[in-house]
């Protein structure tokens, strides 16, 4: 193997190594960001199941003016009653009066039933606060290890950029631009080997795709020190002497 191809093995361990830590960081980022969005979620649940508690307290409220204010006017007939003077007046009063009652009655029915409502609402409510606390409790368990690996890596990544930076001044301005577009497509894995699947034959493929590569290719890997790479996938290609 060539010395540009051994200078593109170093930057690729290199960069390997930190595409992992990367990889690792982002991992941590995104489930840190999932679980607020849960959160998110969960509280904007709470937010609307309060406002569903606040309507159907108010409908409560509202059943509950009505009821005093038709009780307050059966009390007023009750006492008219007694001074009717004909028992027309008197029959017309008292029917009256049985109608509120009834009316009462259907509003008191609906009001236990709205109250009820409320009650098993409120009861959803604070299951639904005490799943929230448990996913805040997630979010800051996620958070932490996100900030313990940023400080657990952070130094050692510092130390692989610094490597990377001298690893890479050892490749032409051209290849480098190659490897940087290519580490960045498959995540730091830029070349890929020769493979001869079948010892008795001159045929070859790309290890990295796995698409057939002409006899030429291998010929060129084995006798110069030349960037070669594959026309399917773009990876830079290397070749084992004894393959």
């Amino acid at each position: 193997m060539g010395a540009k191809l051994q200078a593109l093995f170093a930057l690729q361990d290199i960069e390997s190594q930190i595409v992992d830590i990367r990889r690792q960081l982002a991992r941590k980022q995104r489930q840190v960001k999932a679980q607020q969005r849960k959160l998110d979620a969960k509280r904007e649940e709470i937010e609307q199941r309060k406002a569903d508690i606040q309507h159907t307290q108010a409908e409560f409220d509202r059943l509950d003016v009505d009821i005093k204010a038709r009780s307050a006017n059966i009390d007023k007939m009750r006492e008219h009653l007694n001074s009717v003077r004909t028992n027309k007046e008197y029959a017309t009063l008292l029917a009256q009066m049985n109608n509120e009652k009834a009316d009462v009655t259907r509003l008191e029915t609906r009001a236990m039933e709205v109250m009820q409502a409320v009650e098993a609402k409120k009861a959803e409510l604070a299951e639904i606060q005490a799943a929230e606390s448990g996913e805040i409790e997630r979010l800051e368990e996620l958070q932490a290890e996100l900030e313990q690996a940023r400080a657990s890596f952070g130094g050692r990544l510092a130390q692989l950029e610094k490597q990377r930076e001298l690893a890479a001044e050892q490749i032409d301005a051209e290849t480098l631009k190659l490897f940087d577009r290519l580490s960045e497509h498959y995540e730091g894995e830029v070349l890929a080997e020769v493979e001869r699947p079948n010892p008795r034959r001159d045929e070859f493929i790309c290890g990295g795709c796995h698409m057939a590569l002409r006899m030429e290719v291998a010929n060129t890997l084995r006798s110069r020190d030349e960037i070669v790479t594959c026309k399917s996938c773009g990876r830079i290609l290397f070749i084992d002497r004894n393959t």
